[in-house]
């Protein structure tokens, strides 16, 4: 089981300026819309394409990031002939090869994504590290208290 490659072929971000401030909801979702043959020579071995799109919606109508790519996997000649095979058959994946892809696609769109939120003033869609001051360590304190009280 062996990711090779991730390559994209479409990112697009759209901010709706006329949408109001407020509170803001992202939602993000990663699909694989295709699987296809991958010419890959190696004895024994055999590679496939799975097609992405990761999207991020950010509501009420702020706007939107879409990315699409392939993520590129080789495996064992019977394995991927299997994975194949179910697709066409079912549109599914056996759960442990679609774990494998599907993080892979949400690493890489998540990073594609974060990229252009900033260059089109859209909030990240994943919540950035912040430091906290030292005014707000009693809070914390406190917090810790009542945790160790139950």
């Amino acid at each position: 089981m062996t990711i090779v490659k991730i390559n994209l072929h479409k990112l697009h971000a759209e901010r709706n300026l006329e949408s109001k401030s407020g509170q803001v909801n992202i939602n993000n979702n990663v699909s694989i819309k295709d699987v296809e043959d991958l010419s890959f020579s190696a004895e024994g071995k055999k590679g496939i394409k799975f097609t992405f799109a990761f999207n991020c919606a950010y509501e009420p109508a702020l706007g939107k990031i879409e990315v699409e790519g392939q993520v590129l996997y080789v495996n064992d000649e019977k394995i991927i002939n299997e994975i194949k095979a179910n697709w066409e058959k079912e549109k599914r994946l056996p759960m442990e090869i679609m774990e494998e892809v599907v993080n892979a696609a949400l690493h890489k769109g998540n990073i594609q994504a974060i990229k252009i939120s900033e260059e089109v003033n859209l909030p990240s869609p994943l919540p950035l590290p912040r430091m906290r001051s030292a005014e707000r360590k009693p809070e914390e304190k406190r917090v810790e208290k009542k945790a160790v009280a139950k």
